[in-house]
């Protein structure tokens, strides 16, 4: 019988890693991807669906036609439970079926779940804010934003925020690009003069992203993210609430707490806040029938993979802590990848406001980060399948990113910040006076960057459906 590859979750790095080991594989190993809902979803355009300016049928295609298509199987349904001494799973499908899944290898990809509850007041449906971190918010989003409009154009002054809504939550770049397109919708339908923008965000500085910010040299000079993002900000008349973490949102009032700052509250008509990330639920179990999640996972629930997970100060934070393989440290044939990882430590500086709470934003790993994990675990798995040890790796602290940052959906006159760092994590021991290659890092803001960022929505939507050429992408 063939080894049996299982890959859980079909995000940026599930799918990724389903792409590149159905030919890497091919005729030596099965690959099975056990996902929710038979969709992939292009998470960097949500902010368009949230503001009216792209339909959500744009940004989302079916898995199940994709993996046939590759000679991938394909469960719809979710993990509920690992056995990893069994090399067992079991799913949860979508008609409510519980059925045992076994493999050889394993890769858990299944990215975020969205803790809205750890905000009292926070989130759609149940709650009082909206949010763009899935179709369905992102619609819902859009249909609040545009009874909002309807509002200001009948000449009614509203207040806007966007941001995050935990103190330690993480994409502020996704939050950040939703407020630019905000303002830019609203400038293009001549009522933004009416309408009061406010940014609320974790980040120790303007621009820091959960990355420790990015500097460039330009024309000679070091320009840094957060004197970019405070010029945009004063440019744009966006009122920054920098350093400060929601904790709680009642209807039309918001409270924060802010570093260096009295508690505080801010009154709005329309909020989109980022939730706090988790692990997705699953149980791990042992042999014996024990949980041994907390072997397995940090208490946020995301699983411990090969990287140093020993407590330091900031200032003792190595490169080299940051995972390799994204392997197991207990199973050789157990990975994870994407936001199913566990971070080892945050990239930013983190600090504590007068009541002891803590202010942080969380590293994000998603987009070009995961999509390049996902392969370089396809690339270990297929060796494994071969025989062969595990030799490739990818650290944050040595691949770059690049990050097309949003700021109004127009090819005539919409604008991009567009973000290149190398590597994502700083890494002092290589780098010892910036952590990073300056030369390989770049930042600009312009009408090309909103280009780009609409020609990579329709290149990555290509690849990621396996048509003709897909391997000539890069993550």
């Amino acid at each position: 019988m063939k080894p049996q590859v299982v890959i859980l979750g079909a995000g940026f790095a599930g799918h990724t890693a389903a792409l590149h080991l159905s030919h890497l594989v091919r005729g030596k190993a099965d690959v099975t991807v056990v996902a929710p809902r038979n969709r992939f979803t292009w998470f960097p355009s949500l902010i368009w669906v949230g503001t009216g300016t792209m339909s959500p049928d744009d940004v989302h295609f079916e898995l199940a036609p994709v993996y046939e298509k590759i000679g991938v199987s394909y469960v719809d349904g979710r993990a509920t439970t690992i056995k990893p001494d069994d090399r067992e799973v079991t799913v949860q499908t979508a008609s409510g079926e519980e059925r045992m899944i076994a493999y050889d290898f394993l890769l858990n990809a299944t990215g975020p779940y969205l803790n809205f509850e750890a905000t009292p007041g926070l989130g759609p449906s149940t709650g009082n804010t909206t949010s763009v971190c899935s179709v369905e918010h992102a619609v819902e989003a859009r249909d609040r934003y545009l009874d909002v409009v309807r509002e200001l154009k009948a000449g009614k002054r509203r207040r806007i925020v966007v941001g995050v809504g935990h103190a330690g939550a993480t994409c502020e770049g996704a939050a950040f690009e939703y407020l630019m397109n905000v303002d830019a919708d609203l400038r293009a339908r001549g009522i933004r003069d009416a309408a009061e923008l406010v940014w609320v965000t974790n980040e120790p500085e303007a621009g820091d992203f959960g990355v420790d910010g990015i500097e460039a040299i330009k024309r000679g000079v070091l320009v840094t993210g957060a004197s970019l993002v405070r010029m945009i900000l004063d440019e744009a008349r966006i009122v920054p609430k920098i350093a400060a973490g929601v904790t709680k949102v009642d209807p039309g009032v918001l409270h924060y707490e802010q570093i260096g700052e009295d508690p505080g509250t801010i009154e709005y008509d329309l909020a989109m806040l980022i939730p706090q990330f988790r692990g997705i639920p699953i149980k791990y179990v042992a042999s014996d029938g024990s949980d041994i999640s907390e072997k397995m996972t940090v208490p946020s629930g995301f699983m411990r993979v090969d990287a140093d997970y020993t407590p330091k100060g900031f200032s003792e934070y190595r490169g080299a802590d940051w995972p390799a393989k994204y392997l197991s440290p207990h199973y050789d044939n157990v990975y994870a990848a994407g936001i199913a990882f566990a971070p080892p430590h945050p990239m930013s500086k983190g600090k504590k406001a007068a009541s002891g709470l803590a202010i942080a934003a969380m590293p994000p790993r998603t987009g070009m980060a995961s999509g390049i994990m996902g392969r370089t675990v396809a690339e270990n798995i297929a060796q494994q399948v071969s025989g062969e040890a595990p030799t490739h790796h990818a650290r944050m602290s040595e691949m770059p990113a690049a990050c097309i940052a949003s700021m109004g959906k127009s090819i005539w006159n919409g604008s991009a910040a567009s973000i290149i760092m190398t590597p994502v994590a700083r890494d002092y021991e290589r780098y010892p006076e910036h952590g990073r290659d300056l030369a390989l890092c770049d930042l600009d803001v312009g009408l090309a960057g909103a280009w780009t960022k609409r020609a990579l929505h329709s290149a990555f939507l290509w690849k990621l459906q396996a048509k003709p050429g897909w391997q000539l992408i890069p993550e």
